[in-house]
């Protein structure tokens, strides 16, 4: 499935003017110290993790503030239940609630889509950076936009130069209502509502089909490429009176044929850069040559390429997905023979 949107990690600044030495002893508890100011921290961590950025001084003039960023999947009410129980509250002078953080998925021109989705949602297009604004209320929320796959953490890097600061709507209420029409704000984007049925046939010497179609599976979901419509066994005609089976995989996504051609060659290969299957790729009933991607790299074998693009599918994929598919692997090492098609 193609996800569009998610929330991004929550967070808070709570300033403590006494009892510090306790309070960080439940911050602790709670999660974890980490060595990054609130500016990174919320450029690297995604929607499972909370933020506590935790500022301590004193009312001694001669006592510079501190501040540290603290994270965890625990939830931030957790934290100020147990600091309310144990009577902590009091060596707090300030918590302030930071505005909430949605992270979008839109491919093709991006600017089209945050204008279509400004005009519905009001607010304003503003830069990404600073993503750390404490100055913003807590009652509003910051839209984030990529092309990359929102089904783990984003870097700073992958995200849209733009962003949208919506006033007067719950974070949950945007997220809900851009869940809704998330196709419709892909399609201004991308210039057209249509997306590509594309047809992945998977050929192996080895029968090992059933491994083959679960990494297939495995890179359409860790990389978000979109939707599988349908799966069958099928024949190929070799060459006269000869025929050969194959599993052909259809998919239903928004991302250019050629896209999806480079992920099929990064999958045609395995750790050691044995080429062990091939996963032709058909769109409108013509298969989809490799010759594009020889000639963009002059110099590069077919299998050079190939392993170039296994490496860019395992660099984008989130850590489950990435571990699963090398899993799968491991098993197709452990058959009997894998006959290198190199």
């Amino acid at each position: 499935m193609l996800s569009l949107v998610r929330s991004g990690p929550e967070s808070l600044v709570i300033h403590a003017t006494d009892k510090v030495a306790e309070i960080k002893k439940y911050l602790n508890e709670w999660g974890s110290l980490v060595s990054l100011d609130p500016e990174k921290a919320l450029g690297i961590y995604g929607n499972n993790r909370r933020l506590i950025f935790f500022i301590s001084s004193s009312d001694l003039l001669t006592e510079e503030e501190e501040e540290e960023t603290f994270v965890s999947e625990n939830s931030i009410e957790l934290l100020l239940c147990t600091l309310i129980n144990m009577r902590l509250i009091s060596g707090v002078e300030e918590v302030k609630m930071m505005p909430g953080f949605i992270m979008m998925r839109l491919m093709g021109n991006i600017e089209n889509g945050i204008k279509s989705i400004h005009e519905d949602l009001g607010g304003e297009i503003i830069n990404r950076d600073p993503m750390f604004r404490n100055y913003i209320p807590g009652t509003s929320s910051v839209v984030y936009f990529t092309q990359k796959a929102i089904n783990r953490a984003v870097s700073v890097h992958d995200m849209y130069e733009k962003a949208l600061l919506v006033h007067d709507r719950s974070k949950g209420a945007i997220i809900q209502y851009l869940g809704t029409r998330g196709i419709e704000y892909l399609g201004d984007a991308m210039g057209t509502p249509d997306w590509n049925d594309i047809e992945i046939k998977i050929y192996d010497a080895n029968g090992n089909f059933d491994i083959h179609r679960q990494r297939l599976w495995m890179a359409t979901q860790g990389l978000q490429i979109g939707v599988v419509l349908a799966e069958r066994w099928g024949k190929d005609q070799a060459m006269v009176m000869m025929s050969v089976p194959i599993y052909l995989v259809k998919i239903f996504t928004p991302m250019d044929v050629q896209e999806i051609k480079r992920i099929a060659m990064g999958l045609e290969y395995n750790d050691m850069g044995q080429r062990f299957a091939d996963f032709d790729v058909f769109f409108k009933d013509k298969k989809i040559s490799a010759y594009t991607e020889l000639e963009s790299h002059p110099g590069l074998s077919r299998n050079d390429i190939g392993m170039l693009y296994r490496n860019e599918i395992m660099k984008n994929m989130d850590s489950d997905t990435r571990n699963e598919l090398l899993r799968l692997e491991k098993k197709l090492k452990e058959k009997p023979e894998i006959k290198s098609k190199n």
